[in-house]
């Protein structure tokens, strides 16, 4: 499983204010937490910001490699920021995220045919969100149809089936679900990649809605989860789900969670 690590996104009110007072050291505290929590990608939004996001994006990626070793995923709605970001970002970030609205084609495409990320893909199109697993495999097949065009390798794409809140709809998961399974048989060489925690937004137990979504989707055929790494019950059910779904078949990776938890007093 690639863990994205979400925990520096500014619709936190704590990331909010260290982004805006730019305070670095909780950045990078924050961002050392989950990539020794086993995250392969950090995530940085920085779009609650507003018109500083440009600028903000440009003082805090630099920071951010400078103290750790795994690269960023460059979460932001406008194109702008996107392009300063990978400009400045060394190595292969993860784009985060093209969608299939005309718009976003028309910005974003030229920007990943020059700096060549890794891509997320939403399935979602200028049509809205899709009301049937067909409509969000339909929108997959035609996005990565253009990145392959450009020569992208598809095992260079993360297709997000999308999970609305659970509180708004509740069909929600089964839909994602449903789309994700699809769509794993239908482009078997990309990567599927779900954003957890949008599923428990405005609900008690967020963290069991998350987790128990992480292990049915990773039997539906999930590969990434934006998610907090650094939240040990969820990483408990990482390793059991990997263990019983055959990912681990010496268990070692069972095994040497449990241990580590235990050494350090969290089960």
């Amino acid at each position: 499983m690639i863990i994205i690590g979400e925990r520096l996104n500014s619709s936190r009110s704590a990331v909010h204010d260290a982004l805006a007072r730019r305070d670095g050291a909780y950045l990078v505290e924050q961002a050392r937490l989950q990539e020794k929590a086993g995250a392969s990608y950090i995530d940085l939004n920085a779009s609650a910001l507003l018109d500083k996001e440009l600028e903000t994006l440009c003082w805090a990626i630099p920071l951010l490699q400078a103290s750790v070793r795994i690269p960023l995923a460059i979460d932001t709605p406008d194109a702008r920021a996107m392009e300063a970001a990978l400009k400045l970002h060394r190595g292969r970030p993860l784009l985060n995220s093209l969608t299939g609205e005309k718009a976003k084609i028309e910005t974003l495409l030229p920007l990943i045919e020059d700096f060549k990320p890794r891509v997320v893909i939403l399935c979602l199109d200028d049509k809205g969100l899709p009301t049937e697993a067909r409509q969000a495999l339909s929108v997959a097949i035609r996005l990565v149809e253009l990145l392959d065009r450009q020569g992208r390798a598809e095992a260079d794409i993360f297709v997000d089936p999308l999970v609305p809140p659970l509180g708004a709809d509740s069909g929600a998961a089964s839909l994602f679900l449903e789309s994700l399974e699809i769509i794993r048989k239908a482009l078997p060489r990309v990567k599927t990649v779900a954003g957890l925690s949008n599923v428990s937004f405005g609900l008690p137990e967020r963290r069991l809605l998350n987790r128990t979504l992480l292990v049915l989707a990773m039997k539906a055929g999930l590969d990434a989860a934006i998610c907090d790494p650094l939240d040990k019950e969820l990483r408990a059910a990482l390793a059991a789900a990997s263990a019983l779904l055959g990912r681990d078949p010496s268990l070692k990776d069972f095994l040497r969670f449990f241990r580590e938890s235990k050494e350090s007093g969290g089960r």
